[in-house]
């Protein structure tokens, strides 16, 4: 695998793939980022710094309400990517809608304290952005998978990298503006202006990158829908369109091909004496897949989720989705909902460990774009289910079994490491996984492996809510 771009339409695409990633977080980077802000959010929305609460059990645990409605919302909403309406849409519309919806949330949240509401209508309006948010961000991240799923392993790595790097670009500066501000009523409120400003024109700077995809010559060569468009305008040159020959040797997954008498299939070489009729059906079979392939690289990429069958690709891919789901369950089981409780005393205890936590991932991601590194895919699967020790130590930290801040910071910070390797790991070898063979195959098994972690990580912040609730009070 390369490791750096060969043209300017090349880092174009990888850099539109990093800043999609980082818009996926944004929005609950921002919210949980200023949780001073969120939790007096009815002093600003009254513009009454006296204020008190119309409901003290919602406004003390607001982050959680939020939590509930945004992950309960995607695990209602995921699974629609797969239902046919949904695949008529083709991925510019998706990402201007998920966008957009993210943004309105943002906005939403930022803006009404400037005209004053009741609690209630702040209320109501908060949770319908955030139900709609949601949505918004379940189809962002089935868009992104998908069409990182027709494009060299390095784009998916690049998708979960701009996740990871979303993470450590709040937490540093929510360590920055916590060193250099106070926490009075004004000084809260800047603070939230400057998250919810930098979430804004970061996924508005992503809309208009992705929007401008179709332009791309280097995304005309391996998405479906944007090599339509350039065909249909004259732009495109020919020879192109071709998945396989544009990839270089070492992205692509080895076709079958035929020679006389010698069947060549991948590394491997079988001599076979044809008989006439043997040879019909043998050069028929082959053509049968070239003529697929071939039909199928001259749809759009919501032609080709229309006409790509779910089941198949499932039976091929299934043991990297189970470790997609058990690598996404446990980290976001334990983050951050399980990592406030080892001392919640200590007011830069949390801010530290997350800082750690979001670093490691973000290397991880990082790091799964090179390819020397890829474990085997029984690794893996293994790995993810060795992994759920990480519950155990970390129970071991709150109850005091592991005392200090030290041995819980390096937990914490190999928790992230090991998830963001691991875990991007698993999104790249979806898409790529041996015998999918057409676009839409790849496309599909992108959504597919977006799905289970999606699950993972809801069902994980759900139960962790569950277990928060039942700590002792000294821990909660």
């Amino acid at each position: 695998m390369r490791c750096c771009c060969s043209s300017a339409a090349e880092a174009y695409v990888y850099f539109t793939c990093v800043m999609l990633g980082i818009s996926m977080l944004m929005p609950v980077q921002a919210i949980t980022s200023a949780p001073a802000y969120m939790v007096n959010y009815y002093k600003y929305v009254t513009r009454d710094p006296n204020a008190e609460p119309d409901n003290k059990t919602l406004w003390a645990n607001i982050l959680t309400f939020y939590n509930i409605a945004s992950v309960g919302t995607q695990i209602v909403v995921g699974p629609t990517v797969l239902l046919p309406i949904a695949r008529k849409l083709t991925l510019t519309t998706r990402f201007v809608l998920a966008l957009s919806l993210m943004m309105v949330e943002v906005l939403v949240v930022l803006v009404l304290p400037v005209g004053g509401v009741s609690q209630g209508g702040a209320v109501a309006a908060f949770f319908i952005v955030t139900i709609a948010a949601g949505a918004g961000k379940s189809y962002l991240e089935a868009t992104c998978y998908a069409m990182a799923g027709t494009m060299p392993p390095r784009f998916m790595s690049a998708v979960m990298f701009g996740c990871g790097f979303s993470g450590v670009v709040s937490s540093t500066l929510q360590c920055i503006i916590k060193a250099s501000m106070e926490d009075s009523y004004d000084s809260v409120l800047k603070q939230a202006y400057i998250y919810f400003s930098l979430a804004l024109g970061i996924m508005a700077t992503s809309t208009v990158l992705a929007v401008c995809l179709r332009f791309n010559r280097y995304a005309q060569k391996y998405v479906g829908e944007f090599r339509k468009i350039a065909k249909e305008r004259g732009q495109e040159e020919e020879g192109e369109d071709s998945f396989q020959d544009d990839c270089p040797p070492e992205d692509r997954e080895p076709a079958a091909i035929t020679e006389g008498d010698v069947v060549l299939e991948g590394d491997t070489v079988s001599i076979k004496k044809l008989t006439e009729d043997d040879e019909d059906n043998e050069v028929r079979v082959v053509r049968s897949e070239l003529e697929e392939e071939e039909d199928d690289k001259h749809l759009s990429t919501s032609e080709q989720l229309q006409k790509t069958r779910m089941w198949p690709i499932i039976k091929l891919i299934y043991p990297v989705q189970i470790a997609c789901f058990n690598i996404f369950f446990v980290s976001l089981f334990i983050f951050p909902s399980l990592i406030l409780p080892i001392d919640r005393k200590d007011k830069w205890f949390g801010t530290i460990a997350i800082l750690l936590y979001n670093c490691g991932d973000a290397t991880g991601r990082l790091s799964s774009s090179l390819k020397f590194l890829w474990p085997p895919r029984w690794v893996l699967l293994m790995v993810s289910f060795i992994r759920f020790i990480y519950i155990c130590l970390i129970f071991l930290c709150i109850y005091g079994y592991i005392p200090g801040h030290a041995p819980a910071y390096v937990i914490i910070a190999t928790l992230g490491l090991t998830k963001g390797f691991f875990g991007a790991t698993s999104m790249v070898f979806g898409p790529n996984t041996p015998g999918l063979k057409t676009e839409g195959q790849r496309v599909m098994a992108g959504q597919l492996m977006g799905i289970s972690l999606l699950a993972g990580a809801s069902v994980s912040a759900l139960l962790a809510l569950v277990v928060v609730l039942r700590l002792p009070e000294q821990f909660q």
